[in-house]
């Protein structure tokens, strides 16, 4: 789940980089087909169960990226990225209860409490003192971080659904990249961006492609909560590429969040030993 985080942060760094982050995004999602074209041939199709699922999680997904489009194009990344990720743990470890039976020991629950609250801390110190996004790009970025999190939950149900998180894990990039070249179609023009974008479109979809393998690999292996905590450590990476690729500016308060967010990781193995 480290890697998957690394290779989350990554991809997302590489949109908020290009001039046209919407249009990066778009391309993304839409080139992150071909990959998985290839891995769905090699591992067939899921499971009757897990296709309602599939079609609620492309659903939801899309307005989900769209919505982070948005928030990248009206702010910096390290403040956008951490307000979207920062909510899902505390949410997804709560809804686990009741959806998929699980159960989370007080130090469970305080493992994910710290790292949203680490994250949560990034962001808000970015906002509030640095002024590095609007209050547009503030509301973009809180829609999407709820959608997102509902996505979420779908993916999850999904995978266990489909057992086999290679068979549904391609299905929902491709019907993302289908969905998203439709809904942009009136918007933008989709081969132009394409275009433009060419090697984000060539070598993009296969970070995000194992990025999102990984986590449905480990998803359908480990509690929900603690699996989807350990991705958002995605930020931490964020906030590395943000200072030493980016340029961005990285201070005392961002770096007690990163503190918080590991101390939260080290926590979590602790209680799952």
């Amino acid at each position: 789940m480290l890697l998957s985080a690394l290779l989350h942060a990554t991809w997302n760094a590489w949109v908020k980089a290009r001039a046209d982050a919407y249009g990066a995004l778009v391309t993304l999602t839409v080139a992150a087909a071909w990959p998985n074209v290839l891995l769905l041939a090699w591992a067939g199709l899921p499971e009757n169960s897990a296709w309602g699922w599939v079609a609620l999680t492309i659903a939801l997904s899309v307005p989900a990226q769209a919505l982070l489009g948005r928030a990248y194009h009206e702010g910096d990344f390290a403040v956008a990225y951490p307000v979207v990720r920062g909510m899902n743990p505390l949410v997804i470890a709560l809804a686990s209860i009741p959806l998929f039976g699980e159960r989370l020991a007080p130090l469970g629950f305080a493992c994910i409490a710290a790292i949203s609250f680490g994250i949560a801390l990034l962001g808000w110190e970015a906002a509030r003192r640095s002024h590095t996004i609007s209050l547009r790009g503030l509301a973009f970025a809180a829609l999407s971080a709820a959608v997102t999190a509902a996505a979420a939950l779908s993916d999850t149900l999904g995978a266990r659904a489909a057992n086999d998180p290679f068979s549904y894990g391609p299905l929902i990039a491709i019907g993302n990249g289908v969905a998203m070249a439709t809904y942009q179609s009136h918007r933008i023009h989709v081969g132009r961006t394409l275009a433009a974008h060419w090697k984000l479109a060539l070598f993009g979809p296969l970070l995000s492609t194992a990025s999102y393998q990984l986590a449905m690999w480990s998803i359908v292996r480990a509690p929900a909560g603690f699996v989807i905590s350990l991705r958002e450590t995605s930020m931490l990476f964020a906030v590395a590429i943000g200072a030493l690729v980016l340029r961005e500016r990285v201070g005392a308060w961002r770096w007690l969040a990163v503190c918080v967010v590991l101390a939260g990781v080290v926590a979590i193995r602790l209680a799952s030993a």
